[in-house]
């Protein structure tokens, strides 16, 4: 009997071990190839020093997908001071926003626009990745991110 308990014991030790090996992303972010990884810090750092931004990658379709494939995502600085960006992926080609939805929405809408002929993307993908925008500017709406004391 003791025996057996052991045994027990020992298979719920190893397998409890097992199973929290098995969590491959623990920061839940999307993980980007490098390639994309260089291109989201230049366009967000725009000549000063690196702050982490292509690491830092959201879906805003699924946000608890963290594979990398066609699809809006946001992207941000690591630090609450930075301000998310927007960028899609279809078919190897990437789209990068430059417009910030907290400081001008008008111009991450005028950027889909342009994003749709560029990309060419299918009625589906327009009002899915419309919906999701639309997600982002709500929450954006009024955020500073430590421009203005209020």
């Amino acid at each position: 009997m003791k025996e057996i308990l052991i045994i027990i014991f020992s298979f719920f030790i190893f397998g409890s071990c097992s199973f929290g090996q098995k969590q491959i992303n623990p920061f839940q972010r999307v993980e980007v190839p490098d390639s994309i990884f260089v291109k989201l810090e230049k366009a967000y750092n725009r000549g000063t020093k690196s702050v982490n931004a292509g690491r830092n990658v959201l879906n805003l379709i699924n946000k608890k997908d963290f594979s990398f494939k066609n699809g809006i995502f946001s992207f941000q600085g690591q630090g609450p001071h930075f301000p998310k960006r927007l960028f899609i992926f279809n078919k190897g080609v990437l789209f990068i926003f430059e417009n910030e939805g907290a400081f001008n929405p008008k111009g991450i809408l005028q950027e889909f626009i342009k994003s749709i002929n560029q990309l060419k993307l299918t009625n589906k993908q327009v009002v899915e990745y419309l919906s999701a925008i639309s997600d982002y500017l709500k929450q954006e709406s009024g955020n500073t991110y430590g421009r203005e004391v209020k």
